[in-house]
């Protein structure tokens, strides 16, 4: 807005008005005179007007989902599944929750967020149908959690208003599918870096995360053991293996066949046969792909293993379920994360705070509904980038503004992570079950990540 005319600039003409009457002995000149300078200073109180309501003036928008009013977003998830009713249900909770806290704040460029979901059922059929309801209802696909999201020609080749085919924007929660993870219109918080150029070669080059190793290592010499993948779904054993690979590529031995399939229905029994081989072989690490951590340690602790050193897992044992189902038997499980120990310092930051807070208590929160709170804030930033200075938001204004999310943090929430060039974070936060809670192990300090560049590693691996 420009400055404020000074007082003497707005008096001087008033002045001037007074001398030219005198002189001329007449009323007519003076009025004129007057009707000039009147126009000349309502015209700079005009332009200080103007000029403060465009700073406050809701910014242009023009697309499919988007009103003067509203932003629609469609949040496509598994919900009703026969295998796990409720799947990403608090997926869908979550989204819901960020969008009761940016509505109150005026929503999103000046608009209320409505959110849509739409049930993919763990289903690649409703999962396709929801793709095509999302692109003509929806502005854009923000936190989904599909898993069977592995036809991307109808995200691809959604038209916007204009009747352009440029795409819709995916922003998801999790893309398990690599499919989904290397789309064109998809950016993905955790990415698949080098996979992308090299999915259709062989092998593939898989970016992945090595710093919990790197820990474990530190702080224990000799580990040998075992490694259970998960293998309901081909791109659930893809996404574990070369992390796996990972760990053996940097001195962890395995014993026995090492890798092990397991199946999220299988009784504790199925684990049998994995302690065994811990037990026969005096294993000092076992690391737990999945969501069968609780079974692998009581079945440990029912044959009397005791020679195990690190009880390792990925980011899916972050939830206090296990803690219910493991009980003791869990204790000193050491799980590796990409967020904040959301359960434990949600507090001490603004953004989770009020999530959960809107989510009715951290009770109602887990990783998945993390990642789609992730994902509605990378929304939300490049949503704000594209109408900075004046500008328009469109899907395609959108598509722009995420190219440039090369720094993306989510208010401190992840460490910061190229989402434009589909770049894996090196950040991680090290967490442990210590008598029944998690606490933050490494690095020490509150909200904090790190991030050594080490963390990552290219490794080649054909799972064509």
């Amino acid at each position: 807005m420009p400055p404020a005319p000074k007082l003497d600039i707005l008096y001087r003409p008033f002045e001037l008005c007074e001398r030219e009457a005198a002189h001329s002995g007449g009323t007519l000149r003076f009025s004129r005179l007057l009707a000039v300078t009147l126009t000349v200073v309502i015209a700079l109180l005009g332009v200080s007007a103007v000029g403060a309501g465009a700073q406050s003036s809701k910014p242009k928008a023009d697309d499919v989902g988007i009103t003067d009013t509203e932003i629609r977003l469609a949040v496509i998830a598994d919900v009703d599944t026969p295998i796990q009713p409720g799947l990403f249900q608090k997926s869908v909770d979550a989204m819901k929750a960020w969008a009761e806290v940016v509505n109150k704040a005026g929503g999103v460029a000046g608009r209320k967020v409505v959110i849509d979901h739409i049930d993919s059922k763990l289903n690649p059929n409703e999962t396709r149908n929801a793709i095509i309801k999302a692109c003509a209802d929806d502005f854009a696909m923000v936190g989904g959690q599909a898993l069977f999201l592995n036809n991307v020609d109808d995200m691809v080749a959604c038209k916007n208003k204009a009747g352009e085919a440029i795409g819709l924007p995916d922003m998801p929660g999790n893309a398990l599918d690599t499919t989904q993870s290397c789309s064109p219109v998809s950016y993905v918080v955790t990415a698949l870096g080098a996979y992308c150029e090299t999915k259709d070669q062989n092998p593939q080059t898989y970016t992945v995360q090595q710093g919990d190793y790197l820990y474990y290592m530190k702080k224990h010499k000799d580990l040998h053991g075992i490694w259970t993948i998960p293998a309901d779904l081909k791109a659930t054993k893809n996404a574990v293996m070369p992390t796996a690979e990972a760990g053996v590529d940097l001195g962890i031995e395995k014993d026995g066949q090492g890798f092990y399939d397991i199946f999220s229905r299988d009784p504790q029994s199925a684990m049998t046969p994995i302690v065994q081989t811990i037990k026969s072989n005096n294993s000092t690490f076992a690391k737990n792909g999945g969501n069968k951590m609780a079974d692998l340690r009581k079945e440990a602790t029912l044959q009397g293993v005791n020679s195990v050193k690190v009880w390792a897992c990925n980011q899916a044992c972050y939830n206090n379920l296990l803690i219910e189902q493991g009980g003791a038997d869990v204790d000193d499980t050491q799980v590796l994360l990409s967020t904040l120990p959301f359960y434990s310092e949600y507090k001490s930051n603004p953004t989770l705070k009020k999530l959960v807070a809107a989510a009715g208590g951290i009770e109602n929160v887990d990783f998945n509904s993390v990642s789609a709170l992730v994902a509605a804030l990378l929304f939300q930033d490049a949503a704000e980038k594209a109408v900075a200075n004046g500008g328009t938001l469109s899907r395609q204004t959108l598509f722009d503004a995420l190219k440039q999310e090369t720094a993306f943090d989510a208010d401190g929430i992840i460490g910061a992570t190229n989402v434009a060039d589909k770049t894996p974070s090196p950040c991680i936060v090290m967490t442990q079950i210590k008598d029944g809670k998690f606490v933050r192990t490494y690095p020490k300090k509150v909200g904090t990540f790190d991030c050594n560049k080490k963390n990552v590693i290219d490794i080649e691996l054909d799972l064509s």
